[in-house]
C-alpha cells in the first residue's frame, strides 16, 4: 500500500519542474504556546506568508504565492513537529534557499537556527517525495497540508524585480550570514543521504 502510494505522489509531483527541497525545524519546542500542533501550523503559515509577499507583493485578498507542495512531520514519537517543502524557486534558486533558511531563522522565535534546518536545490523530486512520504501512516490524516501547499497551472506570478531585496529585509544580517554559511554543508549532506539511499 505504501509502495503504491509513494509511487502515485513521485508520478504526480514528478511532472513539473521543482527545484528547491526545504526541512523547516523547530529548536525550542517549549516556546511553542498551547497546542503545539495548532502553533506550529500558524508559525509555518506565517513564514510562508513573509516569503509570498516578499516575492509578489499582494494583498492579503490576491496573495500571489510561490509553488509548492508541504508534507507535515511529527516525528516518531510525535512531538517533533517539522515540514518537508518540496518547491519552485520563482528567483535564484540558491538565493532562495539562503533567504528561506534565515527568514524562518530570523522571524520566529521557536524555530531552529540555519545550521539545524535543511534547504538545498533539489536533487531528484523522486527522491524528494520519498523522503517526505516515510510518515504517510503514522496518522489518518497522511502528511501532505493542502493549506501550506499551492499550485499555480496558469501563467506565472509577476516576481517584484526587488523581490530578493525584500527578501532580505526580511531577515537579520547574522541569519543572513548562518544561512548561506550553511547551504554548502546542507548540500554536501544532502547529496550524501541521496547516495546512501540510493545504494540500499
Amino acid at each position: 500500500m505504501q509502495k503504491t502510494i509513494n509511487t502515485t505522489w513521485e508520478n504526480w509531483l514528478g511532472a513539473d519542474d521543482w527545484n528547491v527541497f526545504a526541512t523547516l525545524n523547530f529548536g525550542s519546542l517549549q516556546l511553542l504556546e498551547g497546542n503545539k500542533i495548532d502553533t506550529s501550523a500558524k508559525v509555518w503559515r506565517s513564514c510562508l506568508s513573509t516569503v509570498d509577499r516578499a516575492l509578489y507583493g499582494g494583498t492579503r485578498k490576491a496573495q500571489p504565492r510561490f509553488n509548492r507542495v508541504v508534507f507535515k512531520h511529527y516525528g516518531e514519537d510525535g512531538k517533533n513537529p517539522h515540514i518537508h517543502i518540496l518547491a519552485k524557486a520563482p528567483i535564484n534558486t540558491d538565493e532562495f534557499c539562503i533567504a528561506l533558511n534565515a527568514i524562518w531563522a530570523t522571524k520566529f522565535g521557536p524555530t531552529a537556527n540555519p545550521i539545524s534546518n535543511s534547504i538545498t536545490p533539489l536533487i531528484t523530486a523522486k527522491g524528494a517525495t520519498g523522503y517526505s512520504q516515510h510518515e504517510e501512516f503514522q496518522n489518518d490524516t497522511g502528511t501532505f497540508d493542502e493549506r501550506l501547499s499551492y499550485m499555480n497551472f496558469g501563467d506565472p506570478h509577476f516576481v517584484r524585480e526587488d523581490a530578493l531585496t525584500r527578501l532580505r529585509s526580511e531577515a537579520a544580517g547574522i541569519r543572513l550570514a548562518q544561512a548561506r554559511l550553511a547551504l554548502p554543508i546542507h548540500i554536501k549532506i544532502t547529496q550524501e543521504n541521496f547516495e546512501r539511499r540510493e545504494k540500499r
